[in-house]
């Protein structure tokens, strides 16, 4: 079957009758085989059994890994073909998915503008978070027990729909080079010291993931180890660590407690080996410090790119009350900061809280504050309108789910002039503009950003204005 067109989330898509079959790893072009592996109604999905005919536009995939990864999607693209797709996806999404007026939804596509694309195509994570365990795992029944075997252990990735092996991983085009690097001296500290690695099925072993970052303006660089340990388990073999601790670049080692069945631990332990427990990096003229579960964009050239955007958008004047709505640490507030009167940034995550006060402190900003708190509460509540704010300028950059319809309620109640929407998920912001539209704005722009080539996923910056 011929693969007609990419669709939001990057599969392919083609048809047999009626019946639309998504398939990822696909691009226009392609005539595959296929096997259908789940049926959704009038639609199902499907796998590659094999390429029948390539694509007019194909090219060889740099990355030895890309066809058993999974993190890449579209690596088998020229990359001005991949940022062309994305446009597309998005005015189809708009143009389908927006609950408004045929009328409305039929102007929206002549909203998108031309894609900005990423500063670096290659090498532009400045971050990369890998898995400790197995390439294979078996069992069998000896005397009444299981007994679990595999071959040896390996530090990689997990393949989509294989969570209890990892995929190992001798390069990655999407990481810096320097991380990269950093990523080999781990596998020889793993040759060397022959220290266990975390078993899913048993819940036994020591490494369970690795975490490595990287300043791309500062140099500074970052390893965690997340380990099934606690401290005093831990202490003997802290000196097999210390290898890393002159290595030239490496401002923080740490190792992690996790002692959790998820892998995503709440409260993890930290224990700084050397140096300090973050990194510094600069976006623009302001600095940050990045501890291991920060969230900071990963495309740091690319996400200056970004709030640029967001800055042109919004066109905040000295005047201007600013909203910054699920402001993380504080990035984007801080750098609205110099165009506006004042900014105040909502957070629910504690941590987050604290590195944006930290950072707001060290970089000299005095008119911005933050409060902790689900935005949909602190919207309704320490911030309704009439009271100590009402904003002028409503920037919101919320998760994948879209806004909580409190929280955007809550913000449209405040009737600022304009409304900066931050998404990384089309389709939820296509739900979330049919409701700004109708409490009474205009579209004007929305600005794609590419802050991840040779992926499927999009970012966007839409400007509304309220209507006179």
């Amino acid at each position: 079957m011929a693969i007609e067109k990419l669709t939001f989330g990057g599969s392919g898509l083609a048809h047999i009758g009626d019946l639309a079959v998504f398939v990822p790893s696909t691009i226009p072009g392609q005539k595959v085989e296929i096997v259908i592996t789940k049926f959704r109604g009038n639609s199902a999905e499907a796998r590659v059994q094999k390429i029948l005919r390539k694509a007019k536009d194909e090219i060889m995939p740099r990355c030895q890994h890309f066809h058993d990864c999974g993190g890449c999607q579209w690596q088998n693209l020229p990359y001005d073909k991949q940022i062309s797709y994305k446009e597309d996806i998005i005015r189809e999404t708009l143009t389908h998915l927006t609950p408004v007026d045929e009328d409305i939804r039929s102007t929206l596509a002549g909203r998108v503008l031309k894609i900005i694309p990423s500063p670096q195509v290659y090498h532009y994570r400045n971050k990369l978070e890998l898995s400790f365990g197995f390439s294979s795992m078996d069992t069998e029944e000896k005397d009444g027990k299981r007994i679990y075997f595999d071959n040896g252990p390996t530090v990689g990735f997990h393949q989509p729909g294989k969570w209890q092996t990892v995929l190992p991983i001798s390069e990655c085009h999407l990481y810096d080079e320097q991380i990269g690097q950093l990523l080999s001296d781990v596998r020889r500290f793993m040759e060397e010291t022959r220290l266990p690695v975390y078993n899913p099925k048993t819940h036994k072993g020591l490494f369970r993931t690795l975490l490595l970052r990287r300043g791309i303006h500062t140099g500074e660089m970052m390893i965690g180890f997340v380990v099934k340990a606690r401290k005093k388990e831990l202490e003997p073999i802290f000196q097999h660590f210390m290898r890393f601790a002159g290595r030239s670049g490496l401002k923080s080692l740490l190792v992690i407690e996790n002692m959790s069945l998820n892998d995503k631990p709440e409260e993890p332990k930290v224990h700084c080996l050397a140096g300090k427990p973050y990194i510094t990096e600069r976006l623009f003229d302001l600095t940050f410090e990045i501890s291991p579960f920060s969230f900071f964009q990963t495309n740091t050239l690319g996400t200056e790119k970004l709030y640029q955007a967001i800055v042109d958008g919004a066109e905040i004047t000295q005047k201007d009350v600013v909203l910054d709505a699920y402001c993380g640490m504080g990035t984007i507030g801080q750098y609205v900061a110099r165009f506006a009167q004042k900014v105040v940034g909502v957070e629910s995550h504690p941590t987050a809280i604290e590195d944006a006060l930290k950072s707001a402190g060290k970089n000299r900003i005095g008119n911005i504050s933050f409060y902790k708190g689900r935005m949909e509460q602190v919207i309704g509540d320490q911030l309704s309108p009439g009271g100590k704010y009402q904003f002028s300028v409503a920037i919101v950059d919320p998760p994948r789910a879209g806004m909580h319809p409190k929280a955007l309620a809550g913000v449209l109640a405040h009737k600022p002039e304009r409304l900066v929407y931050v998404s990384c998920n089309t389709a939820t912001f296509a739900r979330d503009l049919g409701v700004i539209l109708k409490a009474g704005y205009d579209l004007r722009t929305v600005q794609p950003v590419d802050l991840f080539p040779h992926t499927a996923h999009i970012e966007t910056v839409a400007v509304l204005q309220r209507k006179a």
